[in-house]
């Protein structure tokens, strides 16, 4: 990770430091840059009081578009790695990104008067991803009926592969 920086200070006083390089919320804000303003503001508004938090909120704006969209078996799926993550994510060919207003913010390590923005992006709050370190109950069957739409996220090139066999589990 780079050096952070100060991001905003919550509703009770937490600052909350963010890494413009290498955060995953670094991406989302460059993908939807007219969300910062917003995402600033909601924290500002907020009670910072978990070690972590996940949170969405609905601005009642239309700020873009959310790449999340539901899935059946008539997609075609592909798998890859995105930009300063180490899991891979699935995606859809076959579907658009949809009209979206609600943005939803985790910060993470909150401890004493300071938390790291660890991201923020434009769309409901999902379960983390399966064969993430904080995968869930919830994770596997959100994500088989779930995908980002592709063409939209920044990808490390070479990590596209179109079935799960990337899976340790399904080997």
């Amino acid at each position: 990770m780079s050096d952070t920086e100060l991001f905003a200070v919550s509703k009770n006083g937490v600052k909350v430091m963010y890494d413009p390089i290498g955060s995953h919320a670094s991406t989302h804000f460059r993908d939807t840059p007219q969300i910062v303003p917003f995402v600033k503001k909601i924290i500002e508004q907020t009670d910072v009081i978990e070690p972590e938090m996940g949170f969405n909120t609905d601005t009642g704006v239309l700020l873009g578009n959310s790449e999340l969209v539901e899935t059946d078996e008539t997609d075609e799926i592909i798998y890859a790695i995105r930009k300063n993550r180490d899991t891979y994510m699935r995606f859809t060919k076959s579907r658009k990104s949809v009209p979206e207003s609600t943005i939803t913010i985790v910060l993470r390590d909150v401890k004493d008067g300071n938390c790291n923005l660890y991201s923020a992006w434009l769309g409901p709050i999902t379960p983390p991803t399966p064969d993430s370190p904080r995968e869930n109950e919830n994770s596997l069957p959100f994500w088989t009926s779930h995908a980002l739409v592709w063409g939209t996220q920044e990808i490390i090139p070479g990590t596209e592969v179109s079935d799960e066999l990337w899976r340790a589990d399904l080997l």
